[in-house]
């Protein structure tokens, strides 16, 4: 009897497993399927998305004004200190975004057409100049790259300035437009998000702990708080240092006269944000620039004062704003750089960096552990060895 209930709950074993590796194959065989449904999902909950992340990047200002406003001598204050600190907080948001639309935003827009319209003009310069090396005697003799250049302009950029890709473009603002009350809706929920976040973390732990026991909760809730650490440590820093970067590097390209600078420093800025590559690409393209507008000694001193201002930048803009690294070696940035680019886009690049911080801690601390469990112990002083 006792090998017959063997083999019947072998054969179970292996008719569970097979069910489970086709679930499996199908899961992978359908994956677009999958993906499609996700994105929906969060298409229709975008606004409950957006909010949650602008709760998680507002709360740690909130939270310190909170404290601030908890210490007050006046009740009124200090027994609303919450709501006040949101409503403070977002009401800089709101100030913030108020000047960026009034000052900087249309100076950018009219850089950036003014770049557009000029683009005829700097192809022609190209083509002028590669004509010039590609003749007898020049830099690029016997090297004819115009024609790639002119397939690569036609082909590519030009069709974007078409009216076809205009209405295009019209027809994103307009859309974006429409989503206004999404965008609305997301600050609601952040707000709400902000002022009860006990009850929904609370939620969250009762949750959890149908599969967590204690000491899983309080290692989870440990690593949960050191990873956003890490995420605020890198967001504001980037942020903080993309502004002053973009701000010195207008003011340099305004005094050595480039074309479109505040559309360049706030090009400039943003690269910044990406480790290694940014700084690199956004001051190859403000030279190049500069360059093809026809102020070659221009393109050579700005090229000097951005080499200059990313030193100063590394070496003392960088550590007094972020006070200490985030310990992850340069080829484990490249990797997240290369491998969140690939999969994610800019979103990628910009968080590939704290998510290898993220996977570096969890990894040195499980390998500690590790290490700690193969050590021998020690016997107490008075064991008598058998």
């Amino acid at each position: 009897m006792k090998d017959h209930l063997k083999g019947f709950t072998r054969l179970i074993s292996l008719f569970v497993l097979g069910v489970a590796l086709i679930a499996v194959y199908k899961t992978f065989d359908n994956m677009n399927i999958i993906v499609s449904f996700i994105g929906k999902i969060f298409a229709v909950l975008s606004p409950f998305v957006i909010g949650l992340g602008l709760a998680f990047l507002l709360y740690a200002p909130s939270s310190r004004l909170e404290n601030l406003l908890a210490r007050n001598k006046y009740r009124l204050v200090s027994r609303n200190s919450r709501i006040i600190s949101v409503l403070l907080v977002y009401l800089t948001l709101f100030l913030i975004i108020a000047l960026l639309l009034t000052f900087a935003l249309p100076a950018i827009i009219k850089g950036l057409v003014d770049f557009v319209s000029s683009l005829p003009y700097y192809y022609s310069q190209l083509m002028i100049y590669l004509n010039k090396t590609a003749q007898n005697g020049g830099l690029l003799q016997g090297l004819d790259i115009s024609d790639t250049i002119e397939n690569i302009y036609t082909s590519y950029i030009q069709p974007q300035l078409s009216s076809e890709a205009v209405i295009s473009y019209f027809k994103g603002v307009m859309n974006f437009t429409s989503s206004l009350l999404s965008v609305f809706m997301a600050f609601i929920i952040s707000v709400y998000m902000l002022i009860s976040r006990e009850p929904l973390i609370n939620t969250g732990k009762l949750v959890l702990g149908i599969f967590l026991n204690d000491g899983q909760m309080s290692r989870l809730s440990h690593y949960t708080h050191r990873s956003c650490d890490i995420l605020y440590s890198y967001f504001y820093s980037q942020v903080l240092d993309a502004i002053i970067v973009g701000v010195i590097i207008t003011v340099g390209l305004f005094i050595f006269r480039a074309p479109n600078a505040p559309l360049l420093g706030f090009l400039i800025g943003l690269l910044n944000m990406i480790p290694y590559f940014g700084a690199i690409m956004g001051g190859g393209i403000a030279v190049a620039i500069t360059l093809l507008s026809g102020n070659p000694y221009g393109a050579i001193f700005i090229a000097i004062y951005i080499v200059v201002m990313q030193q100063v930048d590394a070496n003392l803009i960088q550590p007094r704003i972020v006070g200490h690294t985030l310990g992850v070696r340069p080829i484990y940035v490249l990797l997240a750089i290369t491998l969140g680019g690939g999969l994610f886009g800019f979103w990628g690049i910009f968080l590939g960096v704290p998510a290898i911080a993220i996977i570096q801690m969890l990894l040195r601390d499980y390998l500690n552990y590790r290490h700690r469990l193969k050590k021998p112990t020690i016997p107490p002083s008075g064991w008598n060895n058998p």
